[in-house]
């Protein structure tokens, strides 16, 4: 067997023993015949999978990396990341012990994939959703059991999540209900899942806790977790020197911006113009049209990739699900969807509101919407998975890499502006407004996890650079201290795609459209392994 058929049959062994450990993640990934399982929070199960991961690593590490080259190459190192950084998660940090958000989240994810996936059809779904209803309860208590020196930041957290996972539950119970051929047996469903959350949530809360910074990594294993999750060879003091030279430097270019547009800073520039903006529609067929221009916008430009079968729908979050979701959001195909068709999500609360100025008021917070058009849909996160997920390689369709996929949004918000395909005087604030808070996390995902900044202080930078209330700094962080090198991975990745560019492009004379098939076609891989295997597949 040669070494390139080796390393494919060693990813399809993780597929196969990922999808029988974990059936909700198989279910995820596009294999429908796993729609009803939902298992795998167990001990035995994780320790189990330790040790498959730990052969699986040495089988993969015993593949000589000078046998292979250009996507071969590129295929081991990216497999080398999955397998080194969910051991890393699993054995060394074990965070499915000391991060109880890990099960609880875990459980209502699952069964809200299955809601989203068939949102067009639950009672085609039925079965599958009741599959998962009736696992709930064995699956929580056997993550519960599981927990040992819980993060007491998470404790909390994790008792909010079971609250709404709870409701949520019960809530799409009575919309099964009214589909089901057996209305007592979903209601039952529902009520024993909604149960199982509320003794998850008591048991956790009753454990003895671990540190109360136990999320910190410290700066060996924050170092080394960057370069795995983002290909950058960074001390941790490198990369905190880069943020704050961002933020110094994004802050002048804003107060230069904002000063063609009035007094005071950026934040309240954005706040006047949000406050008087009036949707000429409503809020559905705003983001519709608005999908429909950039999809046109892709098209005419011809500087983008369009693969066949791809399709976005723009929807309204249903009713039983408003208070799960953000304003707008993006739910992608799986990697082995045979049609990838992404779902943009408008969560118009106004809908709900009797009053004239409440509807309005909550209309007005999708101010800018065409901005987070491109970011979750074309060019952005929708065109770019869809181009990922039809990578020959399937080890390429399951690399997630935030420095790429959110370096690539960030991109694209840029060009956009740039190009003058966003209308109105805010965009250029906005965009720069929403690059320096992305520069603020890098500061702040350094400092967690150097042990500089505490929870408390870290949300206080974004109030203090950044305008944000302290109800939405401290949402924001909270969600930091579980994916270390994520926050940083906005804008470093941007800038990491123009450094590639400049040299490819603005240097070399590539045209913008042959860069962006280039990149697009690499999948969600760090920049700097791209360039590696690009070099090696030279030699």
């Amino acid at each position: 067997m040669t070494p390139s058929a080796r390393l494919r049959s060693l990813g399809e062994c993780y597929i196969r023993r990922t999808c029988s450990d974990f059936p909700q993640w198989g279910s995820g990934i596009g294999f429908r015949r796993f729609e009803p399982g939902l298992s795998g929070s167990d001990e035995t199960t994780r320790l189990d999978r330790n040790r498959f991961l730990k052969g699986l690593l040495a089988q993969t590490e015993a593949l000589p990396a000078s046998s292979l080259k250009g996507d071969d190459w590129l295929d081991r190192r990216c497999f080398l990341s999955l397998l080194r950084t969910e051991l890393f998660q699993a054995h060394d940090l074990e965070r499915w012990r000391t991060n109880p958000q890990e099960c609880c989240d875990g459980a209502v994810g699952a069964v809200f994939e299955l809601v989203i996936r068939h949102s067009d059809n639950l009672r085609k779904a039925l079965p599958a959703i009741e599959s998962r209803l009736a696992a709930l309860p064995e699956f929580l208590a056997s993550g519960a059991a599981a927990v040992r020196l819980p993060v007491p930041l998470w404790v909390r957290l994790a008792a909010h999540s079971c609250k709404g996972a709870g409701e949520f539950i019960l809530t799409l119970g009575g919309k099964l209900a009214n589909i089901s051929p057996h209305p007592e047996k979903t209601r039952r469903l529902a009520s024993g899942g909604a149960k199982a959350f509320e003794r998850y949530a008591k048991v956790i809360a009753a454990k003895r806790p671990g540190k109360s910074n136990g999320f910190s990594l410290g700066r060996e294993r924050f170092e080394w977790l960057v370069r795995e999750r983002t290909g950058l060879d960074w001390s941790l003091p490198e990369i905190e020197s880069e943020g704050r030279r961002l933020i110094a430097d994004l802050t002048r270019e804003l107060a230069m911006e904002s000063a063609k547009h009035g007094r005071g800073p950026a934040r309240a520039i954005l706040g006047r113009m949000r406050d008087t903006w009036v949707p000429e529609a409503p809020l559905l067929e705003l983001y519709r049209r608005s999908a429909a221009d950039w999809r046109a916008r892709v098209l005419r430009s011809k500087l983008f990739p369009l693969p066949e079968r791809e399709s976005l729908e723009v929807t309204p979050v249903p009713d039983f699900m408003r208070e799960h979701f953000p304003t707008a959001a993006y739910s992608a195909s799986g990697p082995f969807d045979k049609r990838q068709k992404g779902i943009f999500w408008v969560n118009d609360l106004g809908a709900t509101k009797k009053d004239p100025e409440k509807a309005l008021r909550e209309a007005r917070q999708h101010f800018g919407l065409e901005l987070t058009s491109a970011h979750e849909g074309y060019p952005g996160h929708h065109l770019q998975f869809a181009v990922q997920n039809r990578h020959p390689s399937r080890i390429r369709r399951l690399c997630s890499h935030a420095i790429f996929y959110e370096g690539w949004t960030m991109w694209c918000e840029k060009l956009a502006v740039e190009k003058g395909w966003v209308q109105g005087p805010h965009a250029k604030i906005q965009q720069l407004h929403d690059a320096l808070w992305r520069a603020y996390r890098i500061v702040i995902d350094c400092g967690l996890h150097f042990g500089k900044l505490t929870h408390a202080s870290a949300a206080r930078m974004l109030v203090e650079g950044v305008g944000f209330t302290s109800a939405r700094a401290l949402a924001d962080v909270n969600w930091y201290t579980s994916q270390p090198t994520v926050p940083m991975s906005y804008l470093l990745g941007r800038l990491e795609l123009e450094r590639i560019k400049e040299y490819l492009v603005d240097r070399g004379g590539w045209t913008l459209r042959n860069f962006h098939d280039w990149i697009l076609s690499q999948g969600a891989v760090p920049w700097t392994w791209i360039e590696q295997a690009a070099k090696r597949g030279e030699d």
